[in-house]
């Protein structure tokens, strides 16, 4: 089935700790009613960004962002008059004021707005401002660094030295944005070499403090995720590897219990009415930049490459890495969304926005703290559970060879003498010209190269994997939106919750195939048999599919994509559960339904695909009824007969899928199912069909999916054949 593990994210899913998505929001805000009082504000704000003035240009870019704050209808509102183009001029300002604040009006629209809002600024030019930008933070942090030991600083150098920390912060996080929002965006970020900006802020930790350093954390992440310009870049340069295993390994709880200190001695006063304050939960942005940092060097370094010889990865990931994710696993998710709703209770009601003389855009309230903070530590999880998926994932990708030019060339003439010699022939012609089954000889499969991050043992005896990734891909209240159109009662913890989900269950996935991988060929191996919870897994997986499907509409709903997502990895932890050990499974006639009706609402072939190799799994286990083997033999062979032929990943699948389950006719339900049911005929009825949509796969374009179509299609007629002469 191709790549089936998942080393490598999808931009757009991973949660970013300020963004709500716009179809979370309630009261009119993502459905594009403005309010009329910001409405009347727009004007004289925008006006004022062009004033001789720079007090009012500082405060226009402010007042933009306290505005726009969680609000698509304004911030559209903002957009229809140039807000974006107004902003990335004023990022050429002769004032350090206006730049940071036009800086941060910026970052939070490219948060707040994602990826449309990326595009629309990279296509309005911010690029050449941000490298100039990029050029003058560095300059500034090398020269702070070279300044004398000891010498307190003048009250200019002090202002001077706030508005860096706060400019390099937005601009690291509008290149982070950029980044993630499109190809095209990322190229342009790669293009201005800002891997020294970051590498250098991370140096400069002590100095430079928490948020500038884990903005460059979250960005170096996102900019070495499936990106081998940028990678190399990183690696290549000078002491950036030996800077990035110095976070890791440095022990981020005194930076934690300082700042607990801080809170508890600066804000004692601000007691909620149930006695809680902000400090009791941890602020967490030390740990969460060491995860995002052990994600990075894990994406820069391959094990056993010349560049681990520096590192050493499978030592660090082991003493330092693995140890420091194992201790986020065990959050308890069911507490954490019971003080999230009873904090949103504390929460002031919304009020107009302060846009007097002094504005201040960080108006929160305690409860409005303590809720940013437990995002924060839930995101903290997602990211190692992002890291843990790549640990977990021992099996490497095979990675397509370029053609040559002459091979591409010869390729083309066979394309063009396969699409002019092929008639239109009969089924039975071609059954007729088909391979004989007993005429070659199948080369054995060769084994994949399986390379995990730690022991399979270690993974699932000691560590005790399989049940806390279930625990945290386990639906809350507060997993999804509402299916009401409602908005969640917190939308940033809906958001983030939602991905956790995902990224335990794709990191058990990961788990399982490898385990599945490392079955010796032909049998099972009792000890990677034993160690896996097959039916705890199965049955959780099942109790998450049922919860999603019980709002079946939802799953159409805009705002709801992620229902799908975290139902499709669920069918693939089922899939991996079934290639560990079908036959220990207690398979009821309902979850066979279950899966054959799921293949309706998943939108991917590959989803698919897992889902048909499963079924196939578990029509042809040891322990099968004859009652389940039919159902779904027969709901393959309705697939392969049906007039509306299926896209060829999934024709495909299914044909590999019969003829696994049905090659060994000694099989009890053979002569009951597959003679009984006449599925031989079928079959032999489909060959001209299948013929066709294979030739239909453009070999140019997918040689690798033409290449399999052509076996399961030589497959077919063999097995046809082969079918027919035991009737002799």
């Amino acid at each position: 089935m191709g790549k089936s593990q998942y080393k490598k994210k999808t931009q757009g899913r991973r949660h970013n700790p300020i963004r709500v998505p716009d179809a979370h929001l309630g009261s009119g805000k993502g459905e594009g009613k403005a309010d009329p009082d910001k409405e009347k504000q727009m004007l004289p704000i925008l006006n004022k960004l062009k004033s001789p003035e720079y007090a009012d240009r500082t405060w226009a870019c402010a007042a933009i962002c306290n505005l726009i704050q969680n609000d698509a209808a304004t911030r559209r509102l903002f957009q229809s008059r140039n807000v974006v183009g107004e902003l990335i001029e004023r990022l050429s300002d002769s004032v350090d004021e206006v730049l940071v604040e036009a800086s941060g009006a910026l970052r939070n629209l490219a948060i707040d707005g994602g990826h449309e809002m990326c595009g629309e600024m990279a296509n309005k030019g911010i690029m050449s401002h941000l490298t100039v930008l990029i050029g003058k933070i560095t300059n500034t942090i090398d020269s702070l660094a070279v300044a004398p030991k000891g010498v307190k600083p003048t009250d200019a150098e002090f202002q001077a030295r706030k508005h860096l920390l706060s400019l390099a912060e937005n601009v690291i996080s509008l290149l982070w944005s950029l980044a993630e929002a499109n190809p095209k965006t990322l190229q342009a970020v790669n293009a201005v070499g800002c891997e020294g900006l970051l590498i250098k802020v991370l140096g400069g930790r002590e100095s430079f403090g928490l948020d500038v350093t884990l903005a460059a954390a979250q960005a170096l992440y996102s900019l070495t995720q499936d990106n081998p310009p940028f990678r190399k870049a990183v690696v290549s340069y000078p002491n950036a590897l030996e800077t990035i295993i110095g976070v890791i390994e440095e022990d981020h709880t005194p930076v934690e219990s300082s700042l607990a200190a801080q809170t508890r001695k600066g804000k004692g006063k601000d007691k909620q009415p149930n006695g809680d304050t902000a400090d009791d939960f941890p602020d967490g942005r030390a740990l969460l930049r060491r995860i995002l940092v052990s994600g990075v060097i894990r994406n820069c370094v391959l094990a056993g490459s010349r560049t681990d010889e520096r590192v050493n990865i499978s030592g660090l990931t082991s003493g330092t890495i693995l140890p420091l994710i194992n201790g986020l696993l065990d959050v308890n998710l069911t507490d954490v969304v019971n003080k999230v709703l009873q904090l949103v209770q504390q929460v002031p009601k919304e009020v107009t926005a302060n846009l007097g003389k002094n504005l201040q855009t960080d108006h929160r309230s305690t409860a409005e703290v303590s809720l940013e903070r437990i995002e924060r530590n839930l995101t903290t999880v997602v990211i190692a559970s992002e890291v843990l998926t790549d640990i977990c994932a021992g099996l490497e990708d095979e990675e397509d060879v370029p053609v040559n030019p002459a091979e591409a060339i010869a390729q083309e003439e066979d394309l063009d003498e396969d699409e002019d010699m092929d008639e239109i022939l009969a089924d039975e012609d071609l059954i007729e010209q088909g391979r004989d089954p007993l005429s070659g000889i199948e080369e054995p499969a060769q084994s994949p190269t399986i390379n995990p991050g730690a022991t399979l043992s270690h993974l699932f005896t000691t560590l005790q994997l399989p049940a806390r990734l279930i625990a945290l891909s386990q639906l809350t209240p507060l997993s999804f939106p509402p299916a009401n159109n409602q908005p969640s009662p917190h939308p940033p913890t809906t958001s983030v919750l939602s991905v956790l989900h995902l990224r335990a269950l794709e990191a058990l996935n990961n788990l399982l195939l490898t385990a599945a991988a490392s079955l010796p060929s032909g049998g099972d191996s009792a000890q990677i048999c034993s160690a896996v919870p097959s039916q705890q897994i199965w049955s959780s997986m099942f109790a998450i599919i049922g919860a999603i499907g019980s709002e079946p509409d939802a799953l159409k709903m805009k705002g709801q994509e992620m229902r799908v997502e975290v139902l499709e990895m669920a069918l693939g932890c089922i899939w991996g559960t079934v290639k560990v050990a079908p036959s220990v499974l207690d398979v009821q006639n309902e979850q066979i339904q279950t899966l054959i009706d799921a293949t309706s609402v998943l939108r991917s072939d590959v989803a698919k695909g897992r889902v048909i190799e499963a079924l196939s799994a578990l029509a042809s286990r040891p322990n099968v009824s004859v009652e389940q083997n039919q159902v779904i033999g027969t709901w393959l062979i309705q697939l392969l007969t049906s007039s509306s032929s299926p896209t060829p990943e999934i024709l495909i699948a299914v044909i590999n899928a019969i003829i696994d389950i049905y090659a060994d006719e000694t099989r009890a339900y053979d002569q009951p199912v597959f003679v009984a049911g006449n599925f031989l005929s079928g079959l032999s009825g489909t060959v001209a069909k299948v013929k066709g949509e294979v030739k239909k796969i453009d070999k140019r374009k997918n040689r690798q999916l033409r290449t399999q179509g052509e076996e399961a299609y030589e497959n077919l007629v063999a097995f046809i054949k082969y079918r027919r002469s035991l009737r002799q």
